[in-house]
Parts: C-alpha cells; sequence; structure tokens
C-alpha cells in the first residue's frame, strides 16, 4: 500500500477515537447532569467556626449544653458578611443544622446602638448578631466590650427613631415580614354643586 494511504488512513482512525472518546465523556458528563438534577445530593451544613466567648479553652464537644457563664456562638460565612448565632447559660449546643442563619431575613430593630457615656458605637458589631431567633442581651455586650458601672447601652429604635435604653433581658431579632399595604376600596369622588355666588352680600339666588 502506498504510504501516503496509510498515513491518511492512520490519521483518519486517529481522529475517530478522539472523536469517540470526547463523544463517550460527553454522554458521562449528561449523564450525571441528568442525575444531578433529578437527585440532588443535601448539602451538609455547618457554621465556619463555634467557640465560648470569654472561654475559648473549653471544648465545646464535651458539652450539651452552654456552660454557667458562658456564651455559645456561632460564625457563618457567606462570601464577605459574617453572620453569628448566640446561645446563653443552659441551652442545647447545636450538633446538627437544617437551615443557616442566611436562609431567613432578620429585622434589624435598631439604626443605632452603643454606649451613651463613652459613645461608643456596637451597631457594626452587633449587626452580625442580628439573626433571627437571637437574643441580643447585656450579658453579650459585656462579652464585646469593656463594661463599667459607668456604661449605659441605648438604642436609636429603627421606624420610630426614639431613643431607649438597652433592656437587661435583651431584644430577640424576629423575621422581616413584607407587610402589604392595606386597600381602602375604591375612592369615589363625589362632585358637589358649586355654591351660587354672593353679590353684594346678599344671596342673588333667594328671593
Amino acid at each position: 500500500m502506498h504510504p501516503l494511504l496509510v498515513l491518511a488512513l492512520a490519521h483518519t482512525l486517529y481522529c475517530g477515537s478522539t472523536v469517540l472518546s470526547y463523544a463517550d465523556k460527553a454522554r458521562i458528563l449528561l449523564w450525571k447532569s441528568w442525575i444531578a438534577y433529578w437527585y440532588p445530593m443535601p448539602v451538609e451544613l455547618s457554621p465556619s467556626t463555634r467557640y465560648f466567648l470569654g472561654h475559648s479553652s473549653m471544648d465545646i464537644e464535651t458539652h450539651l449544653k452552654v456552660p454557667t457563664e458562658a456564651v455559645y456562638v456561632e460564625e457563618w460565612i457567606q462570601g464577605a458578611t459574617k453572620k453569628c448565632v448566640v446561645k446563653y447559660a443552659d441551652e442545647a449546643i447545636p450538633r446538627t443544622w437544617s437551615e443557616s442563619p442566611f436562609s431567613k431575613h432578620a429585622r434589624t430593630p435598631w439604626i443605632w446602638v452603643g454606649d451613651r457615656e463613652t459613645e461608643i458605637d456596637l451597631t457594626r458589631t452587633f449587626n452580625k448578631f442580628v439573626v433571627v431567633g437571637n437574643r441580643i442581651t447585656s450579658e453579650l455586650a459585656s462579652n464585646l466590650i469593656r463594661v463599667t458601672p459607668k456604661t449605659k447601652l441605648i438604642y436609636i429604635e429603627s421606624g420610630t427613631f426614639k431613643v431607649l435604653e438597652f433592656p437587661g433581658d435583651g431584644l430577640t431579632i424576629e423575621e422581616y415580614v413584607d407587610r402589604p399595604v392595606q386597600s381602602c376600596g375604591s375612592v369615589h369622588r363625589i362632585e358637589e354643586p358649586l355654591p351660587t355666588p354672593v353679590v353684594g352680600g346678599r344671596d342673588d339666588s333667594v328671593e
């Protein structure tokens, strides 16, 4: 056989095997995509890190509940945003999670929060704890800042702009609910007759 024919035949066979290889890979990829679409694998949720505020040496895995005088914190990170779940003494420590703090949109109860005496702004620090179900207490604040007898936490309430003292038992973060504007029904404009002009101090329409 002519050498050129042998070379052409070999090249054809090589190209054919390459095409078949790519077709086989494409078939496998499409099959996996179809399986993933109809039978998605559950995503295992877990926080980025967990710790006890002020008691970092304590092992979380050895505790079923938050120890006395400790504050349990979970940090969840999504992109550049961090959310923290907080729990207090005698509350159960989670072992599994069905949703993350980013699953629900929380309503922020303040537009500013801080210490009136020292004018320390805690808004940005506290906003990490704005998670549905969290209770923001003075105990949490005492673990985040240096608290003295002169410390007096206040917050400016969102919506009303009232300056309120931060309650000792804390504020519970609720889910944000977009309340629709209630309809007052159709507005019917009533055309009223114009009054008869008064000339010379008397009503000319009256005899």
